[in-house]
């Protein structure tokens, strides 16, 4: 994924935590805020609870990929923070895709 569609910078995750709307669902909760770029923007959180740094940069492989792969189902000009639970480590490739968007969907059913 480019670098103009990450949030990098810890302060970038602290404004958008604040701002921001959450959704949830049994797997994933996704935080979406008004970004400052015109651009959609996407941070993943993952804490030590995963476990070790391979289980965790395993699942944020995945979910970056997902993310890459279905940029234009996203809308521009807002930041997505992904917050898998500890369960996803288990969850294949499709189920973990089908999770986002279910996500995603209620999500803009909610805004609308």
């Amino acid at each position: 994924m480019e670098k103009k569609y990450k949030i990098r910078k810890n302060t970038e995750f602290v404004k958008a935590y604040k701002k921001s709307r959450r959704y949830f669902n049994r797997d994933l909760s996704i935080l979406i805020s008004k970004g400052d770029a015109e651009n959609k923007r996407f941070g993943f959180t993952l804490t030590r609870k995963f476990g070790k740094a391979n289980k965790r940069n395993k699942v944020r492989r995945k979910l970056t990929e997902i993310v890459r792969l279905n940029l234009d189902k996203f809308e521009d000009g807002y930041d997505y923070i992904i917050r898998p639970k500890n369960h996803c480590i288990d969850l294949s490739y499709d189920q973990l895709e089908k999770t986002l968007f279910h996500c995603l969907a209620f999500s803009k059913k909610k805004r609308k």
